[in-house]
């Protein structure tokens, strides 16, 4: 370390400066290997990649269980797939930079080590087929993803990046798909992701947990602004180079050839099941729910237009071919949350 320091000792602070609040290291970035936290999935286990340090997301009780899902309020994303290649395939516990990467799916990125090509689109490593996997499978070459800034539910001025895989990008579709018919932004709601047991590479689950309240809206609101440097380069929409931290991330498996018919701040006060652990008994009620409150909308309707007919099962249905049912409410159109929340199912 450099003597540049010895005429800086702290009682010969001068009176003027003593009173002043406590000073923070304002370089501290420098000296750190990444601008942002990363959320790991590694291993079907959560981690947190904060510069150098990487510590396991426990359960909020015990802090040797790791935790199986993260309650968090996605802040933003990236609209675009992001890409990534490694010319020899990636090695597990490489900290190597990809060969190549773009954060916007259109091209490289401009700091890669190696681009490819010119566009992602012509790209021969884009293709499908361009990797042949173990087991003789169909993939690509170049791995896509998702960038999410996320933030912990209950320190939401904490944002960092969480890349969903090219085998979850279907589910996250179909998450935002269903909160948007329902009128819902993603940063409006709690969601609870986790890991989804029926495979065996890490693909991750999306769960609305339940609407942020008001003192989490003003914070999330504070955060948008005061955080969207980083926000804006943990999605990788500014085009600011990747940090070192995102090096530690696992090749993309295949997804499946055919899909199956049948910390603190992170938890909540319990780690209920995962959604595909959801007992048969639970699922019926949760039919017999939605089917009680269609009957009693289609009665409702019934007494305006008589047009109730009783189906062969009991279940009452509008016996008319072109009448339309009521669009879909928003959050606003509920007397309280929780009748909003009865609605955020996703089985439909």
């Amino acid at each position: 370390m450099s003597n540049d320091m010895i005429a800086l000792k702290g009682d010969k602070l001068p009176a003027h400066l003593r009173a002043k609040e406590k000073v923070e290291n304002k370089f501290a970035a420098a000296q750190s290997s990444g601008g942002y936290p990363v959320v790991s999935i590694k291993g079907k286990v959560f981690h947190l990649q904060r510069g150098d340090e990487r510590t396991l997301i426990a359960k909020p009780d015990d802090a040797e269980e790791p935790a199986r899902a993260l309650e968090v309020v996605i802040l933003d994303t990236n609209p675009n797939k992001s890409k990534v290649y490694y010319a020899g395939g990636y090695e597990e516990g490489s900290k190597d930079a990809p060969d190549c990467y773009s954060n916007d799916g259109v091209a490289p990125a401009a700091d890669a080590e190696d681009p490819q090509s010119k566009k992602c689109a012509t790209c021969p490593h884009n293709q499908w087929g361009s990797r042949i996997t173990e087991n003789g499978n169909k993939g690509k070459s170049c791995a896509d993803s998702m960038r999410l800034a996320v933030a912990p539910a209950g320190q939401l001025n904490d944002p960092m990046l969480l890349r969903v895989p090219a085998a979850s990008l279907k589910v996250l579709g179909q998450y935002g798909s269903q909160l948007a018919k329902r009128g819902v932004a993603p940063e409006h709601v709690v969601t609870r992701v986790g890991f989804d047991y029926n495979v065996a590479y890490p693909a991750l689950t999306f769960k609305a947990m339940g609407f942020i309240d008001e003192h989490q809206l003003a914070e999330m609101e504070e955060v948008m602004v005061s955080e969207k440097e980083t926000i804006d380069n943990i999605t990788g929409v500014s085009g600011a180079p990747s940090t070192a931290a995102e090096k530690d991330l696992p090749e993309e498996p295949e997804a499946p050839k055919a899909k199956k018919d049948v910390a603190k701040a992170f938890g909540s006060p319990s780690e209920g099941p995962e959604e595909d652990e959801t007992s048969a008994k639970e699922k019926k009620d949760k039919k017999a729910k939605k089917d009680k409150k269609k009957k009693k909308a289609l009665e409702q309707q019934a007494a305006e237009d008589g047009t109730l007919a009783e189906s062969q099962d009991g279940s009452a249905e509008q016996d008319v071919v072109d009448k339309k049912e009521p669009d879909a409410k928003s959050a606003e159109d509920y007397d309280s949350i929780e009748d909003a929340l009865d609605n955020l199912d996703f089985d439909d």
